[in-house]
C-alpha cells in the first residue's frame, strides 16, 4: 500500500506556497498517496484550479481561523486517516499541525516555512515546536539563516529545497501570444509594461516602488508610455487603500493599472516588458522564477533575490533593499533599454532558471527526503 501523506495548508488563495503544495501533490511517485487538508471555511476560493487534482481538497476543517475547534477536528482527522507523513505549509498551519501531532501521533511530521519574518509569536513558537518536526523545509537560504539564528533551529534539521518551476507552462510567448496578452491588459505596441504580480501588502513594497517611479519622473526618466500593472489580491485592506492614494499624491497614478488576481499569470509575463519585485522580504520568489522562465527580465531588491534568481546586469538588475534611489536608477536603465536588449536579458534569464531550478531536481530532492524519513521511521 502507498504511504499516506496529509498535506495541510490554510487555503488555496493566490500565493506561492499554495501553488507549490499542489505542484508537490501532482509530482509524488505512486508509492505515496497525498491528500489535501485546508482549514479555512472560505476555502472554495481556489486560485490554482488548473493544478488541483480531482477530488481535492478532500478535507476542509471548516473554520475561519484555527483554534480549539479546528485543532479538535484536525486531531480527529489524523486519527481517522493515520498518515505516515503530515506535511504542513506556512506558519499557522505549521503551528497547529505540530500541536495536533502531539495528541494524535504521526510517524513523520514535516513543516515547510515559506517566507521570512515569521513574527515574534511564530518565531518563538518555532524554537519549541521544531523538536516535533523531523525536518523543517525552506525554499530559500534567507529563511534557513533566520530560523537558525533567530529561532534556534539546529542547522542540521533545516533543509533547503527550492520551489518547483513548471518550465512547460511558463514559456516565452509567441508573437501572437504576446500581442493578445498586451491587448488584454491594454498595453499599446509602444508602451513599456512593468508588472508586479503579488498581493497589495507591506511585504511587496508597492509604496516604495511608487516613490522610485516618482523620483524617476522628476528626473525626466519616466515617459508617458510606461505602464505599471499591479496584479494581486488586497490582503492588507489598509495598505490596499493607501497605495492608490499615495500614487495619486506623488503624481504617478496615470501610469498604474490595478488588476484583480490573474489566474493565468503567464499572460501577465507575456504582456509585460519587465518584472519589478522590490520586496522587503521574500522566501524564494515564485514570480521572479516564473517571469524568467517566460523570458522576462526583472528588477528586484536584494531581499527578493537571496537565492540569485536574477543575475545582476545579465538577466536583470538587483538593488539594495529599501534603496529607492537605486531602484529608480535600475528602473530607468530597464525602461531606456532597447526592446531587443530587454528580450535578450529575458532569454538569458530563462536559460539560468532552467539550469539552476530544474523541476526534476526539486522533485528528486523531495522524494529522496520522504524515502529517507520513511526508512528511518521503520515504515
Amino acid at each position: 500500500m502507498p504511504h499516506k501523506v496529509l498535506l495541510f495548508i490554510p487555503h488555496l488563495q493566490q500565493g506561492g506556497a499554495e501553488r507549490q503544495i499542489l505542484e508537490l501533490m501532482t509530482r509524488l511517485p505512486a508509492r505515496y498517496a497525498p491528500t489535501l487538508c485546508l482549514y479555512n471555511a472560505g476555502a472554495g476560493d481556489h486560485h490554482y484550479r488548473d493544478y488541483l487534482p480531482p477530488g481535492e481538497p478532500r478535507h476542509v476543517l471548516g473554520v475561519d481561523e484555527m483554534g480549539p475547534r479546528g485543532l479538535a477536528r484536525l486531531v480527529e482527522l489524523l486519527r481517522a486517516e493515520r498518515p505516515a507523513i503530515l506535511h504542513s505549509y506556512r506558519d499557522k498551519a505549521n503551528f497547529w499541525a505540530r500541536l495536533a501531532a502531539m495528541a494524535a501521533p504521526v510517524p513523520i511530521v514535516l513543516t515547510s516555512v515559506r517566507n521570512r519574518y515569521q513574527g515574534p509569536f511564530y518565531g518563538t513558537a518555532e524554537r519549541v515546536l521544531q523538536r516535533k518536526s523531523a525536518r523543517v523545509l525552506v525554499n530559500s537560504v534567507g529563511i534557513r539563516d533566520e530560523l537558525v539564528s533567530w529561532s534556534g533551529v539546529p542547522e542540521t534539521k533545516v533543509q533547503v529545497i527550492n520551489n518547483f518551476i513548471d518550465l512547460e507552462k511558463f514559456q516565452p510567448p509567441t508573437d501572437a501570444q504576446r500581442a493578445a496578452a498586451r491587448a488584454r491588459f491594454e498595453l499599446a505596441p509602444t508602451d513599456v509594461g512593468l508588472v508586479l504580480p503579488g498581493r497589495l501588502a507591506v511585504q511587496k513594497h508597492q509604496l516604495g516602488l511608487g516613490l522610485a517611479l516618482a523620483m524617476l519622473k522628476r528626473r525626466g526618466g519616466l515617459p508617458p508610455n510606461v505602464k505599471l500593472l499591479l496584479a494581486g489580491r488586497k490582503r492588507d485592506l489598509t495598505y490596499s487603500r493607501l497605495v492608490p492614494a499615495w500614487f495619486k499624491t506623488i503624481g504617478i497614478a496615470e501610469h498604474v493599472t490595478y488588476l484583480d488576481p490573474v489566474s493565468d499569470v503567464d499572460a501577465l509575463y507575456h504582456a509585460a516588458d519587465a518584472l519589478v519585485m522590490p520586496s522587503l522580504y521574500e522566501g524564494l520568489s515564485n514570480a521572479v522564477l516564473e517571469a524568467h522562465a517566460c523570458a522576462l527580465p526583472a528588477v528586484v531588491s536584494h531581499a527578493a533575490n537571496r537565492d540569485d534568481i536574477v543575475v545582476d546586469g545579465s538577466t536583470g538588475f538587483e538593488v539594495p533593499t529599501l534603496d529607492h534611489t537605486a531602484l529608480a536608477d535600475a528602473l530607468g536603465k530597464m525602461i531606456a533599454l532597447p526592446d531587443a536588449e530587454r528580450r535578450a536579458m529575458g532569454r538569458r534569464g530563462r536559460t539560468h532558471v532552467a539550469a539552476r531550478f530544474n523541476p526534476e531536481r526539486i522533485q528528486s530532492e523531495t522524494v529522496a527526503l520522504y524515502d529517507t524519513l520513511i526508512a528511518e521511521a521503520g515504515l
